[in-house]
């Protein structure tokens, strides 16, 4: 099993990447502000954390749509079973 890709490590990679003008340019940072952010020396205002979360490909969920979602794939959202009240797709006593 892969370990999770965690933010800190994403935006590490980002900072410091062939992509690393583009994620600068979004935040409005130079060189020197994302050595500083790399080092602990600097953080981020929060007007600016959106655009750093998705310059690196992430976005931001609660916990309760992802426990929706999770629900929702293990039940079988496409399952035909359920939605004619036949059970649910791969229990007993459905389909």
């Amino acid at each position: 099993m892969r370990s999770p890709v965690r933010i800190e490590q994403a935006l590490r990679s980002a900072l410091t990447g062939p992509g690393r003008m583009e994620v600068q340019k979004r935040v409005g940072w130079d060189d020197s502000q994302v050595s500083r952010f790399l080092s602990g020396g600097q953080g981020i205002v929060i007007d600016k954390l959106d655009a750093l979360v998705a310059a690196v490909g992430f976005v931001l969920v609660t916990a309760k749509y992802l426990d929706a979602v999770s629900t929702l794939g293990e039940v079988g959202m496409f399952c035909a079973c359920a939605r004619q009240g036949l059970g649910e797709c791969g229990r007993e006593g459905g389909c």
